[in-house]
């Protein structure tokens, strides 16, 4: 009985009510949409952390990490890669070495970080290989060793293919060497800062000029299968190997472990913002609804309505706008969501992110639990946005309220 005169009540004015329910709409639209859309670009910026830069899972000596010591490397690593990857938990294992070296070139000097990879291994750990926008993978072999760099290094330092750079490195004895290599191709990550500073080469290849004679690695890298949970792998890789360091991509990138951490909070911080906003709205209106029917409470409650079942039905009302406008908001955003979730944003404002490794082409996404969450709140907003004019309501004197004109 109650919820239907709620109802009706609801659209005596339609005007208002229409007006009330399109700000909640407009209002739960924007939150639900900018959600998705936030969660979508945190998604892409794990996304191409993981499989682009770090990996699941890294195997270093310890101490590496801290000082890149180029000393610290794993000795007999080809034993070690060759047990991982007959794993069935594992996409793939790849052994890397690292040094920081100059490059140079007609149109400049720059530090940056040279990796040698074997690239078969490395294409089931990472996805370089796919990033390839011209020339090729470290394909073939010829007197001078290819280089693989990053456009952005390209336009810097304005290479082209078969380019010839000698680069610097001081080796494992301590040693000053530098060695001639032909640019062989140039990728491009949605990382502009990764592509800046770091190069590629063949694992033997560095391996001779460092001036290492056995199998080293400084780091070996793991990419596990998607329904493995990285955290008891690492565990069980930690147990099995403990004179290495063994670190997930949360430990080694913590700023991609913040981002994940921290970017539910964000979204939902951002709604209760929408949402008190359009409480203040609902107040409003409330209260206008009891002003403008004080006689009509008041003649209610003097022919044995209880203050109670009155409050119960301000309160009710309140709830059927918000939830009405909520939930075609939510639905509309919710349905715009899925749209882009196939077809990319393209916004040409972002492409100045691509230095810290977000993508200016955005899918968006938004669990269907955060949905029903946020209609959560919508139902709470409701409540709390009709509390005041509702006691305001109850606290009318019946004989008075009547003589109201």
């Amino acid at each position: 009985m109650i919820l239907a005169v709620a109802w009706r009540n609801v659209w005596r004015n339609k005007l208002r009510s229409f007006i009330v329910l399109a700000a909640v709409a407009i209002g739960l639209f924007a939150g639900v949409f900018a959600t998705g859309f936030y969660k979508g670009m945190a998604d892409t910026r794990l996304k191409t952390g993981i499989k682009t830069e770090v990996s699941h899972i890294q195997i270093h000596m310890p101490g590496y990490l801290k000082d890149k010591e180029i000393r610290r490397y794993i000795g007999k690593s080809d034993h070690i890669i060759d047990e991982l990857i007959q794993r069935g938990e594992m996409e793939g294992a790849g052994r890397r070495l690292i040094a920081e070296c100059f490059f140079k070139t007609a149109h400049g000097t720059r530090g940056l970080r040279i990796i040698g990879i074997e690239p078969e291994r490395e294409k089931n750990v990472t996805d370089i290989f796919s990033r390839i926008s011209e020339g090729n993978y470290l394909e073939g072999n010829s007197k001078i060793p290819g280089i693989l760099v990053g456009n952005k290094l390209k336009d810097k330092l304005k290479l082209r293919l078969n380019s010839k750079v000698p680069v610097d490195i001081v080796d494992a004895n301590g040693n000053f060497s530098s060695r001639l290599y032909k640019v062989c191709g140039f990728y491009t990550s949605n990382n502009t800062g990764y592509d800046e500073m770091t190069a590629f080469v063949k694992y033997e290849e560095l391996r001779s000029q460092l001036g290492f004679s056995e199998n080293p690695a400084h780091e070996i890298a793991i990419y596990l299968k998607p329904d493995v949970d990285v955290g008891e792998m690492k565990q069980k890789l930690a147990d099995e190997f403990p004179v290495l360091e063994v670190k997930s991509w949360r430990e080694i990138n913590k700023d991609l472990a913040y981002l994940v951490e921290s970017m539910d909070q964000y979204m939902f911080i951002f709604v209760w913002i929408i949402l008190l906003a359009l409480c203040f709205g609902i107040i409003n209106t409330m209260l206008m609804v009891v002003l403008e029917r004080t006689k009509e409470l008041g003649m209610l409650m003097a022919v044995g309505m209880s203050r109670f079942r009155v409050f119960v039905m301000i309160i009710l009302e309140s709830v059927f706008l918000s939830l009405t406008g909520g939930l075609i908001g939510i639905a509309i955003g919710y349905w715009v969501i899925k749209v882009f979730e196939t077809r990319p944003i393209i916004l040409e404002i972002f492409k100045g992110f691509e230095q810290y490794g977000y993508s200016s082409e955005v899918y968006t996404n938004l669990p269907f639990q955060s949905a029903l969450k946020i209609a959560g709140l919508v139902v709470m907003l409701g409540v709390v946005s009709a509390i005041y004019p509702a006691i305001k309501a109850i606290r009318l004197h019946p004989v008075e309220a009547i003589r109201t004109e």
